[in-house]
């Protein structure tokens, strides 16, 4: 029976040991895989795309009254975005062409029209030029981007009577390869 008894002790699976070692090897796992979400959350992101958010939510208002006196000028904005894919991988060349027509469907001519394009997630790489009138109510820009990806392309002017316009048009330039 002594024989036998040690072999039913040796056989015995789990003990209170082993249970302990898979519990805390089981933490540690998931420790390990949220602590490397974290990093990589933080260092990706500072958070903070809009200087002074409140100030601005609580002066909505006016964001509100720009878009409508911009909708009351009824102009329509055609936004063509083309890369260059024959560039390097650092940086991507892009050509934008704008369609400017007023509520009749006329080209429109105007005195300065900018253009920009910014990174939504990151800070550094925002770039802008002014667009040169290429025929009447359509204008043109050649425009250097450091990186490919998502980003949003802003073309502002102003109206002849003073009102500002704004349009924004998010675009994706695709790597290189």
């Amino acid at each position: 029976m002594n024989e036998q008894g040690n072999r039913s002790k040796q056989k015995s699976g789990w003990t209170g040991r082993h249970a302990v070692i898979g519990f805390g090897l089981f933490f540690f796992a998931i420790f390990a895989a949220n602590g490397i979400m974290v990093f990589y959350a933080l260092s990706t992101f500072d958070g903070v795309e809009t200087d002074n958010a409140y100030r601005k939510g609580r002066a909505y208002n006016h964001v509100l009254e720009a878009e409508a006196a911009q909708a009351a000028l009824g102009w329509t904005v055609t936004l063509d975005v083309t890369a260059d894919t024959g560039g390097g991988k650092d940086e991507h060349q892009v050509q934008a062409t704008a369609i400017f027509k007023d509520l009749d469907g006329e080209p429109l001519d105007l005195e300065r029209v900018e253009l920009s394009f910014w990174r939504p997630t990151a800070e550094g790489m925002d770039t802008s030029t002014a667009m040169r009138m290429h025929t009447s109510g359509i204008y043109e820009a050649d425009i250097t981007l450091a990186e490919a990806g998502n980003w949003i392309a802003r073309i502002t002017t102003t109206a002849p009577n003073g009102t500002p316009f704004l349009q924004e048009k998010r675009v994706l330039i695709t790597p290189t390869p």
